[in-house]
């Protein structure tokens, strides 16, 4: 039987990616780091192989072009120029049909993160603890209070001066000249019930918001995302070179599909060298695995996203191997300790760590705040003195007014 010759070199395609893999020359060596740069220094060592860098130069995972030909990591390894490809690549269908892939060492869920949501404009606060359909229903149900008390409840009151009773009995004030028959004491004390309780509603819920101020709403899950993006609130950026979109437009989900024909029509994509910072400060949601966001963009509680709660797709991540890779058991054995020593875990742990330390040494001591400031108050101050305006001005043009213009009484 004939022996098998494993090389001393193996070629090996990777991106240059911060956390995940860069490079550093100690001593003229190439010395690699990162998530996966650590990967890469135990396999080399278990395999006992030297190795080469290669890197594409479109900067690319791997995907189809339209004329049919793979760019990117996968490429490489498909036309033998690398040997294996290091890329935290996804296995999927079309790929294995062009190269191999090793055992999966780790787990893609693909989420979509945006920036952590501020509180609402406290401009407009006091529509905030009623939603639209209650403030609706609550104006038409004042106007047929009108109606009602002008008609049946009042003597001799016009419609504006049965108005301004319905109303006033919605800010606590008295109803007068009011018909004293018992049915009508019935309607009127239902009427004030509920003039009672509506104000008491709107007032905890007003003072609630002002010691806990609400989020700006934001996108939960990819079918909000996708509405989001279709009324033109957001983008949505899939990662450079992967085949998140196309996975999109074949998810044969409505939704998604949508997402990611909008996605293909306006162009959108990011990389991973960007600044996330900047990127995100824009009404954008980034398409991501959840497992990378935590070296990608920090830990709790100095990550500023807010992630979705579901996700569009769940992929296994191996090492592409271009076919009749030599080294294909050895390589496996090594993933495999990998896995079940739980090195692959650790070493996206330390990365995390030392990110947030740096970010914890970067960030500045700031002061607490109280949660119900003079300047959260300001508009209730301002509404009302404006209200005591509107009074003055309403009594002195009843003084001022002629006695035979009454608009209050018929």
């Amino acid at each position: 039987m004939k022996s098998l010759r494993y090389p001393s070199k193996i070629r090996v395609a990777a991106i240059l990616l911060k956390n995940v893999f860069t490079v550093s020359k100690v001593n003229d060596r190439i010395v690699p780091s990162g998530l996966e740069g650590e990967m890469l220094k135990y396999l080399v060592e278990k395999l006992k192989l030297e190795f080469e860098l290669v890197l594409p130069n479109d900067g690319k995972y791997g995907s189809r072009d339209n004329n049919g030909t793979w760019n990117g990591v996968i490429g490489l390894v498909q036309r033998g120029e690398a040997d294996i490809g290091l890329a935290t690549l996804s296995i999927t269908e079309d790929r294995w049909g062009i190269v191999d892939f090793s055992i999966p060492y780790a787990i893609a869920d693909r989420v979509f993160a945006v920036k952590e949501p501020g509180e609402m404009p406290k401009v407009t606060a006091f529509i905030y603890p009623f939603s639209q359909n209650v403030w609706v229903l609550y104006t038409l149900m004042i106007l047929a209070a009108t109606v009602l008390f002008q008609r049946m409840m009042l003597r001799r009151a016009t419609f504006l001066a049965s108005f301004l009773s319905v109303l006033g009995s919605v800010v606590s004030q008295a109803m007068e000249n009011v018909r004293e028959t018992p049915w009508r004491r019935v309607l009127l004390g239902l009427w004030m019930t509920i003039a009672s309780v509506m104000p008491f509603l709107y007032n905890t819920s007003f003072l609630s918001y002002l010691t806990m101020p609400e989020k700006v709403p934001i996108p939960r899950n990819f079918e909000e995302l996708s509405k989001a993006v279709l009324s033109g609130k957001y983008k949505c950026l899939p990662t450079k070179g992967t085949i998140e979109k196309d996975m999109l437009l074949r998810s044969r989900i409505d939704y998604l599909v949508k997402l990611g024909e909008m996605i293909q029509k306006n162009g959108w994509e990011y990389s991973y060298g960007e600044n996330f910072s900047e990127l995100l400060d824009n009404p954008v949601a980034i398409i991501t695995a959840n497992s990378g966001l935590k070296f990608l963009l920090g830990s709790p509680p100095y990550i500023t996203v807010k992630v979705s709660e579901d996700y569009f797709g769940i992929w296994n991540m191996a090492i592409a191997m271009k076919k009749e890779f030599c080294c294909r058991e050895r390589l496996n054995e090594a993933l495999y300790h990998i896995s079940s020593g739980g090195l692959f875990q650790k070493w996206i742990d330390d990365l995390s760590f030392v990110d947030t330390l740096h970010k914890r040494l970067k960030m500045k001591h700031e002061e607490p705040k109280l949660h119900l400031t003079l300047e959260d108050l300001k508009l209730a101050f301002f509404t009302l003195f404006f209200g005591y305006a509107l009074a003055l001005l309403a009594f002195l043009a009843e003084l001022m007014s002629p006695k035979s213009l009454d608009i209050f009484h018929s």
